[in-house]
């Protein structure tokens, strides 16, 4: 069969129609998504950081985008239900999981199978925001410095406690982690969890716990009171707004950075035009003059970045606290 001039020009203009059609698709996209509400669930209740960040971006983007977002609270086992609702959601782009360095951090310690796999299970689109930790002492305690601390747990095995927001919390782990890399017994100080860090704290300040290791905003205002003293942070750097105090790392504690942070991901195997759209539309809030003060209010530096780097994160952090679990004998086995 033969095929004549005007039938191979026809053939040209069709090809280059489909590679018209092509590169109109991602505005296309734009156009079309989302079609209905996007819902976000938060494996904690309503109120705190890991509520707050994914919220206070999710009313950005109704006000700057018009999108109905509903937060969906599933709260239970300390992340645990939420995140596995997520896990199993379907990948359509219209479920995301607001994620966090419990669910995809410190659960990596204390459990061999949450039910997940913060790595496989998900498809990250950005950190919201992250804050440093703070070592704590009364203000009764003679120590001033984390060295002159541990030198005290030394000469007085069993005599303090410790307190943190419960087990397996990233504030009970970073005590963990200070035992273990100061060379001290687990058993050296007694764990008294909280349910909660408001809790917690209120037992430092009753004398019920020697130690622990907060988050800065709940615990900053009885620091300035003079009624705990801060020794260090978990941060890599010192914080612009607390320079004075040393990071665990200038001490000497080895790849010692926990932070409490949020961030978005979704099902794997969602569309990756659908995350990157909200990887795009996230950073353009975290940039935000408004937007970066309501995260600073829960305590939260607004962080942004690639999808890459946030992968990135949750591998490194998956692996810190995987090590810590092995090392103190916390993780199940």
């Amino acid at each position: 069969m033969s095929i004549n001039r005007r039938s191979v020009l026809e053939l040209i203009s069709a090809f280059a129609a489909l590679g018209g059609i092509q590169g109109l698709a991602p505005s296309a996209f734009a156009q079309q998504y989302p079609d209905r509400p996007v819902r976000i669930i938060v494996p904690f209740p309503p109120g705190g950081s890991l509520d707050g960040a994914p919220r206070i971006v999710s009313q950005f983007v109704n006000a700057k985008h018009g999108w109905t977002i509903i937060i969906d609270n599933r709260a239970g086992a300390a992340g645990q239900t939420g995140t596995v609702a997520g896990k199993n959601s379907a990948a359509d782009g219209y479920t995301l999981i607001a994620i966090n360095g419990v669910t995809h951090g410190s659960a990596s310690a204390i459990k061999r199978d949450p039910g997940y796999d913060p790595v496989k299970d998900f498809a990250p689109i950005v950190l919201l925001g992250d804050a440093p930790l703070v070592m704590l002492v009364r203000s009764d305690i003679p120590a001033r410095t984390v060295p002159e601390f541990i030198a005290l747990l030394k000469k007085n095995p069993g005599k303090f406690n410790y307190g943190s927001g419960g087990f397996g919390t990233q504030h009970h782990l970073a005590v963990a982690m200070l035992l273990d890399q100061g060379g001290l017994p687990a058993n050296i100080a007694t764990h008294v969890p909280a349910k909660g860090l408001a809790l917690a704290i209120t037992d430092l300040l009753a004398g019920n716990v020697q130690f622990m290791i907060s988050s800065v905003g709940p615990a900053w205002q009885h620091v300035a009171a003079g009624k705990l003293r801060a020794l260090a942070v978990t941060s890599a750097k010192r914080l612009k707004r607390l320079p004075d105090l040393p990071t665990m790392v200038e001490l000497g504690f080895r790849d010692f950075e926990i932070l409490a942070w949020s961030g978005l991901a979704a099902p794997a195997g969602t569309p990756d035009a659908t995350l990157a759209r909200w990887n795009e539309i996230a950073n353009e809030a975290l940039a935000e003059a408004d937007v970066r003060k309501q995260l600073a209010g829960y305590d939260l530096d607004a962080r942004g970045g690639t999808r890459a780097e946030f992968a990135e994160f949750i591998s490194r952090e998956r692996a810190r606290y995987l090590a810590l679990g092995n090392n103190t004998g916390l993780l199940a086995k």
